[in-house]
């Protein structure tokens, strides 16, 4: 019997112990203090929802969803950009995913002209998304799921927002 209240004593005074006595193994420690982005956008629920609508990994999907947003980024007026900022509140941790690409030879000698603009926008995403692993075809579908996802949320103004960003497509 004192041999059973001497052990539970022990363990009950291991519970006692202050949090800052407990030393984690650094390896777990690593993993719980890293903050990487791509992770946090994947719990992010516009990337959820439109992963699983997809078909698609959160990764993968998070990537498009940052090239979509870093085209309407440049192809609308800063007023009209913050509007959609508002309706997705991790814009600014979408754009910081966006690959990052060169323009090229041929787009950059059509100038500065709406067409020029509409030709290195339609560039990028074609390239984001080889780069990305996923089919050019997706595009399309990956706008309609994410003006959708606005539409139902209430934001219905963003969604419009977001065509005429990318009413060059």
């Amino acid at each position: 019997m004192k041999a059973s209240i001497i052990l539970l004593s022990v363990a009950l005074s291991s519970l006692a112990l202050p949090a800052s006595a407990i030393k984690l193994p650094d390896s777990l420690t690593s993993k719980l203090s890293e903050s990487n982005s791509a992770t946090d956008m994947a719990k992010n629920a516009l990337t959820s929802y439109a992963a699983t609508e997809l078909g698609m990994s959160e990764t993968m999907v998070s990537g498009g969803l940052a090239s979509i947003f870093k085209v309407a980024q440049d192809n609308l007026t800063t007023e009209n950009f913050s509007e959609l900022s508002t309706a997705i509140p991790d814009m600014s941790s979408y754009i910081d995913l966006a690959p990052s690409f060169s323009t090229s030879a041929i787009t950059s000698l059509l100038g500065d002209s709406e067409a020029s603009k509409a030709a290195q926008s339609a560039n990028y995403l074609d390239s984001a998304f080889e780069s990305l692993g996923i089919p050019k075809e997706s595009l399309p579908l990956m706008i309609s799921t994410v003006t959708s996802y606005l539409d139902s949320n209430g934001y219905a103004s963003a969604a419009g927002i977001l065509k005429q960003g990318l009413n060059f497509l």
